[in-house]
């Protein structure tokens, strides 16, 4: 006699991780919104197989779950810094579902499976770990509607592994594998998702032997008779880029935004770092749109992590500031409003064997700021740095989060026609539609005392 298949209830679970605000909701024009692809991947594939799926961020009561009783609860991991959250997801759910499997997967979980520490923890709360890959929903696309708020992006990977063995970096443990796409993979996938703006989460996106042949693809694909905005969220390898040129052209014809690659070495290799920016310009990208990937509080000394940062001034280019954390580290209580007080090494990491210190690390931190601010909003005007500028930086982000454009100058917004008082008013509706996940309004086309309405209202209706 044949045994009916008894479909089951998944609940993916996406710990409340940390984000900066700036990873989670504007990090740049085109990635405005971070996706777990992972779980989504795992929730396409759950239900090809007829389960029935949710996804939840965070600790939500069997109410909140609509009373949603898994058989299987799937926990993921990101940085292994960041275990306590996957640890306290998982705590939660055990106790909330005492009957159901548990199982977690993910960055941290892969590195760290074996552990004396995640073996004990993982017997104490009855929870199985996937490391690496998951071969089977690799296969899937990430089902969007498995999310309450919409993406207008697609995330994908057209590469994964990477030829690098950098050792600060988990990818080529995580996924030691090399695995490519085609051209017509690529293209094919995002016809079928059918969004215009795609984001690539490969970690080395020019060392797949067909990406001459994927960008010339993307860059005459059209989606609703739209070009497609491209972004490659890990940056590219410059020295692919130096050794073959034509990369930095085929990847602007593509319509790649958002550019960026590589410092992770000494100062020795400036030459190099200048010869891939200049590609780049030459292809059409002016260094203000180009960004340098820069690890400090690692090996190279706080000394030479200026030289490399007073270069890149020269280079008119802005600088993504990665703070060192080893791979082993399964927390970090870094806080970047401690530069008065000061931390230790019992907080955060800090590469003392290197020379590094609490202050070198906060006074790198704020070198970059103020090398970015006046990348953006001095250099081509000819004018030095200003403090007052960081305070026009913090207002224009307000502006863009109403997609209000640019703000007008300094002067204007701190002495004419009620500025001052209209952007307290909009910063405390920001923070508060950010702490509550709201969507943004657009108030682009409003005149001001329309704006100052539509504000007005915003903030009475926080409390109704």
């Amino acid at each position: 006699m044949l045994k009916m298949k008894v479909n089951k209830k998944i609940l993916l679970v996406e710990p409340e991780f940390p984000y900066p605000n700036k990873s989670k909701h504007k990090a740049n024009s085109v990635h405005k919104n971070f996706v777990p692809i992972g779980l989504l991947k795992l929730g396409a594939y759950y239900k090809s197989k007829g389960d029935k799926v949710k996804l939840v961020r965070g600790r939500k009561s069997k109410k909140e779950l609509s009373y949603y009783n898994p058989d299987k609860v799937i926990v993921t991991s990101l940085f292994t810094y960041w275990s306590k959250y996957v640890w306290d997801s998982i705590k939660y759910y055990r106790e909330l579902f005492q009957k159901a499997e548990i199982e977690t997967g993910g960055v941290y979980v892969t590195l760290h499976h074996q552990t004396e520490k995640f073996v004990k923890l993982a017997k104490r709360y009855q929870v199985k770990s996937y490391a690496g890959v998951h071969e089977e929903a690799e296969k899937f696309l990430p089902d969007y509607s498995l999310l309450e708020e919409d993406v207008d992006y697609h995330a994908t990977h057209a590469m994964r592994g990477c030829i690098r063995r950098c050792a600060f970096c988990g990818t080529w443990r995580i996924e030691p594998k090399l695995r490519h796409k085609t051209a017509e993979q690529v293209i094919g996938e995002i016809k079928k998702v059918g969004k215009s703006n795609v984001i690539f989460y490969d970690n080395n996106f020019l060392a797949n032997p067909n990406v001459k042949d994927i960008l010339k693809a993307i860059a005459k694909l059209k989606i609703n008779n739209k070009p497609v905005n491209f972004e490659c969220q890990s940056g590219f390898d410059g020295r692919l880029l130096e050794k073959d040129p034509e990369f930095a052209t085929l990847l602007k014809k593509a319509g790649f935004q958002n550019i960026r690659i590589a410092w992770d070495n000494s100062i020795k290799d400036a030459l190099s770092i200048k010869k891939q920016v200049d590609y780049l310009v030459k292809a059409g990208y002016p260094p203000k749109n180009i960004s340098i990937f820069m690890i400090y509080n690692f090996n190279i000394s706080y000394k030479d992590m200026i030289k490399k940062l007073n270069y890149c001034k020269k280079l008119g280019v802005q600088i993504i500031d990665c703070r060192y954390r080893p791979l082993e580290s399964t927390s970090d209580n870094y806080s970047p409003h401690a530069f008065r007080t000061g931390q230790t090494e019992k907080d955060y990491h800090i590469h003392s064997e290197a020379g590094w210190s609490d202050k070198k690390v906060r006074n790198f931190r704020k070198s970059v700021r103020k090398h970015n601010i006046w990348i953006r909003y001095a250099k081509d005007k000819g004018l030095e740095y200003d403090k007052r500028m960081e305070k026009w930086s913090a207002i224009h982000s307000t502006f863009k989060f109403f997609n209000l454009g640019r703000p007008p100058g300094l002067e204007v917004l701190e002495n004419g026609y009620g500025w001052k008082e209209r952007i307290q008013v909009m910063n405390k509706i920001k923070n508060h539609y950010k702490r509550e996940g709201i969507k943004a309004p657009n108030f682009g086309s409003l005149k001001i005392k329309e704006l100052d309405s539509e504000l007005k209202k915003c903030w009475d209706f926080r409390l109704d």
